[in-house]
């Protein structure tokens, strides 16, 4: 997703230039609109995301970073933009198709997801190196804080912190990957 906008570009439009947001506009839409289609499989919801995207980066344009790839940054944008929306839609649809007259039970379909997404969770867990292990437990299970884990396990809180942290990403990518599989 490589463009021509150039850091100058960029810092101009950061400064609230229009004519430099167009630019930005103008070499990166179609580029990001064919990206998100590739999630959605929609041309028309990818067209309105995309637009959506380009709103909240004018809006949020302060914020840019020009001294990272901005081509990276709207690619992240993009993608997390994808997801969420596919996650909203599926929540929706789910929603609208349950009968809205009768109180919500839980299916035994998802039943099925959540005890396998409980086993899920456990096997990432089970293979996390073991003082990640160990402080994902005592944190989640336990509910100690991170000084106290960093005492009962004569670690820094900083050390608590960074490994909670990274136990946290895996078991997010697991699900997100699990989620993915099941629609």
């Amino acid at each position: 997703m490589s463009g021509n906008i150039d850091i100058k570009t960029l810092e101009s439009q950061k400064n609230g230039e229009h004519k430099a947001f167009e630019m930005v506009f103008i070499a990166y839409y179609n580029k990001i609109k064919v990206f998100i289609s590739a999630y959605l499989k929609s041309d028309s919801e990818a067209e309105d995301l995309a637009e959506d995207l380009f709103v909240g980066l004018w809006e949020n344009r302060k914020n840019i970073n020009t001294s990272k790839s901005f081509s990276s940054y709207l690619h992240t944008i993009a993608r997390n933009a994808a997801i969420n929306y596919l996650k909203h839609k599926y929540v929706r649809d789910t929603y609208l198709n349950t009968d809205e007259s009768t109180e919500y039970t839980s299916t035994s379909e998802e039943e099925l997801i959540a005890k396998e997404l409980g086993l899920l969770i456990d096997d990432v867990v089970d293979r996390m190196p073991e003082q990640r292990k160990q402080i994902y437990l005592l944190s989640r299970h336990k509910g100690l804080t991170n000084t106290e884990i960093a005492e009962k396990l004569n670690t820094t809180k900083r050390n608590v912190e960074s490994q909670l942290s990274l136990a946290l990403k895996e078991i997010r990518k697991a699900i997100t990957l699990f989620f993915f599989t099941c629609l």
